[in-house]
Parts: structure tokens; sequence; C-alpha cells
């Protein structure tokens, strides 16, 4: 008897989990956080270069003057 007592508690917690309430911590609303990095090479009038190496992606920054900068070495020079 206890042990039906238990499964039946154990599933009814596991029911009451799947509701469909929308509780205070439910949010509709998306927030972004722009890339330090990306932003500070917008900003020195650069412009951001997206390119796939060995696999992997990898931002430059291209300033005004053609340099092409990788975008967090270029950050990271001056901050």
């Amino acid at each position: 008897m206890k042990k039906m007592l238990m499964v039946f508690s154990v599933f009814t917690m596991m029911i009451m989990g799947c509701s469909l309430h929308e509780g205070v911590t439910h949010s509709n609303e998306y927030t972004s956080t722009a890339n330090p990095a990306a932003l500070y090479c917008i900003q020195q009038n650069g412009f951001l270069d997206t390119v796939t190496e060995n696999a992997s992606r990898t931002s430059y920054c291209i300033l005004p003057d053609n340099d092409r900068v990788e975008l967090w070495e270029h950050y990271h020079m001056t901050h």
C-alpha cells in the first residue's frame, strides 16, 4: 500500500510539473547584449567580416584604412 501511495505521489508531482500555468518566471520578452568587441569595431567606423577558418567561425574588424584585425584582438589593443 505504501509503495502504491509513493508511486501515486511521484506521478502527481510529475503531472504538476508539466502544468500549462504561466507563472511569474515565464517571460516573452527577450534582451540581447551586444558583443563589446563588435560594438567597438563599429564605433571606430569599421565593419565586421565573419569567415570560417579551420572549421571554426572567426570575426574580423575591417578598419577604415583597410586593416583587417581579429575582432577581439582589436578590442584588447585599447581596452
